[in-house]
């Protein structure tokens, strides 16, 4: 079966209907009434993914867009996404690393026979303020979106990632890139005084969005890692704007192609972000869109920055967190990253069989992630996930002197 956002919300629908949740009528996600819709029910400790409906672009007009929110909200629809009916947090964990370690080639298919050809626009046609963008919270520089951005070295490597992207006008964006894998393909463009082509995808199965998340090796192309999360080779056309020199997922709700120009900086944010706080003004990079095509009715996926959802989807680095940890020990036996009072913070659960292992286990996961700066080893009496375990341990059986390495 071709997996694409509808059938993943057909599933949802059938397995846990209490996890979807439909919005009819018009809401301005510009003056934040999709954002505040999910916030409300995080206050009230309720995690559904929200489909609405009927949205207004970023000037109020209505438009043909759904936004999909709270997507990655729970581990049972990541689950979902995943192929199984689980919200068991390890569980997933080591599904997420036995996908990752398999490969599908990409097929390759002509354009006509894809969903994305219902609308066109190029050129002098292209105007992204039709388009529903999302303003999270009040500091917010501009409205949003959360998409996957697909990249492609100068040697024909596919990169997927997730970037957060803030509307300037008609047919620019600002993007922030973290110095990871696209910053590094844009820096070898921009050496060489050349833009880097760049498809931003605004909406696909949650599978495709969560391989953006992925700690993927440099040899692996990225197209092939998401076939083997998805389980499947994932379907291309050519692009409208390069042809045959750089390929879109075919299955994709809408698509923006643009590039990412040389020498060209903006400002971007403030943002607000997952750890709660609103970040800085950052002098970032301008996207020139040349081409915007779609479904007919696309659903566009939003990620609340600042929520729980945001956290949950970056469950893939804790799945590498995890595998990097246990190579080292093999004693590991739970790891909480995700849930454990934010990405900061590591707790290894591990079943001790000589002195130093808790050292290396910890240095191992460091090494791991740049995000990490606190690891808590237990002894596997205590459950990694529940806080209020990890607090009694680290009260009842530390002594700081000799037992907090810093």
């Amino acid at each position: 079966m071709i997996l694409n956002l509808n059938t993943w919300l057909a599933l949802l629908a059938q397995e846990a209907p209490d996890e979807l949740k439909r919005v009819t009528r018009a809401v301005n996600p510009a003056k934040f009434e999709s954002a505040a819709i999910v916030d409300a029910l995080e206050r009230e400790g309720k995690f559904p993914a929200v489909l609405f409906e009927s949205v207004t672009d970023v000037k109020g007009r209505a438009t043909k867009c759904r936004i999909l929110s709270n997507t990655f909200g729970t581990f049972r629809k990541i689950g979902l996404a995943l192929g199984v009916n689980s919200g068991e947090r390890m569980e997933l964990l080591e599904l997420m690393l036995e996908k990752s370690s398999h490969t599908f080639t990409p097929e390759k298919i002509p354009a006509q026979d894809s969903p994305l050809r219902s609308f066109i626009y190029k050129g002098d046609d292209v105007d992204l303020s039709r388009l529903p963008l999302v303003r999270h919270t009040e500091l917010d520089g501009g409205p949003y979106f959360t998409p996957v951005v697909v990249s492609r070295n100068l040697q024909g490597r596919y990169n997927v990632s997730w970037n957060r992207m803030q509307y300037l006008d008609e047919k620019h964006l600002a993007i922030y890139m973290s110095p990871r894998h696209l910053w590094t393909y844009f820096a070898a463009h921009e050496s060489q005084e050349k833009d880097l082509p760049i498809a931003v995808v605004l909406g696909h199965h949650p599978a495709f969005h969560l391989t953006g998340a992925m700690l993927v090796p440099l040899d692996v192309d990225e197209f092939a890692a998401t076939g083997g999360v998805m389980g499947h080779g994932v379907r291309l056309i050519p692009s409208e704007t390069w042809g045959n020199n750089f390929w879109i997922p075919a299955d994709a709700e809408i698509v923006l192609e643009g590039r990412i120009l040389a020498r060209r900086r903006c400002v971007e944010g403030p943002f607000g972000e997952f750890t709660g706080y609103t970040g800085p003004q950052r002098l970032s990079w301008v996207v020139e869109i040349d081409a915007v095509y779609g479904r007919a009715t696309p659903t566009i996926i939003d990620i609340f920055p600042c929520k729980t959802e945001h956290i949950n989807a970056h469950l893939p680095i804790e799945a590498s967190i995890y595998s990097r940890a246990k190579q080292a020990v093999p004693g590991i036996v739970k790891t909480c990253w995700v849930g454990s009072g934010g990405p900061f913070n590591l707790i290894i659960s591990l079943s001790k069989k000589t002195e130093g292992e808790p050292m290396r286990a910890a240095m191992a996961a460091m090494s791991a992630s740049n995000f990490i700066k606190h690891v808590i080893v237990v002894d596997t009496d205590i459950d990694p996930e529940d806080k209020t375990e990890v607090m009694w341990a680290l009260a009842s059986r530390v002594q700081a002197d000799q037992d907090v390495t810093i």
